[in-house]
């Protein structure tokens, strides 16, 4: 390949990258309100913003961690993302995720695919979680589980929950593969991946990119 065409190549890939992150900022920023229940108040924590502390209580159920209590507000939060956290890590961050989506955009549209074909319903489905002065925010998942499947109840607590994970379902979280919607939450900027200071994130859903980008 002579030069002249592979700076023509490499012109064209620029523009198509370029075009590609201005087209994915945009829905992004566009669907940034309702990632974080901007749109929905009544969904919102009432602890955004506030200082509290974990009081242990034995009457209350049982939490993700295997610990019974409840949070008690103490004060106003005096959070202030860092220059590091909003500029730097976040930069990186972008990249990153830009990256993953480009990379990976092959992979996810063929589990898209797959779990269509096998069970008909939505492909992505959300999980309320608590990231920075605990704000809640919604972290996307592959949907592993039949439309069947009862609605707001844990995996783990579900009886014979096998019978309701679909063969692919049981296939992408053997390896993580449900979880590489979250790089989309990072792109929109709801959870990170360098150096995160995010609360409840687990970086195991991450891994594929970092493989393919670190």
């Amino acid at each position: 390949m002579d030069k002249k065409k592979a700076k023509k190549i490499l012109g064209v890939s620029c523009v198509a990258l370029g075009t590609a992150f201005i087209g994915l900022n945009m829905v992004a920023k566009k669907k940034k309100a309702d990632s974080i229940f901007e749109n929905e108040p009544e969904e919102k924590n009432e602890l955004e913003g506030k200082r509290v502390i974990f009081v242990e209580d034995e009457n209350y159920k049982e939490n993700a961690d295997g610990v019974r209590g409840y949070l008690k507000e103490i004060g106003e939060s005096n959070y202030k993302p860092s220059f590091y956290d909003k500029y730097v890590k976040r930069s990186i961050d972008v990249v990153l995720s830009f990256g993953g989506l480009v990379v990976l955009s092959p992979v996810m549209a063929t589990i898209a695919l797959a779990i269509k074909m096998e069970d008909p319903g939505p492909v992505l489905f959300t999980q309320k979680r608590m990231g920075q002065n605990k704000q809640y925010f919604k972290l996307h998942k592959f949907r592993s589980m039949k439309m069947d499947t009862p609605h707001d109840v844990p995996t783990h607590q579900l009886e014979n929950p096998d019978q309701y994970i679909t063969k692919v379902g049981k296939f992408i979280r053997a390896h993580s593969l449900d979880e590489l919607p979250q790089i989309w939450d990072i792109f929109m900027g709801d959870s990170g991946i360098i150096g995160t200071t995010k609360k409840n994130l687990d970086f195991k859903g991450f891994r594929w990119l970092s493989r393919i980008l670190l």
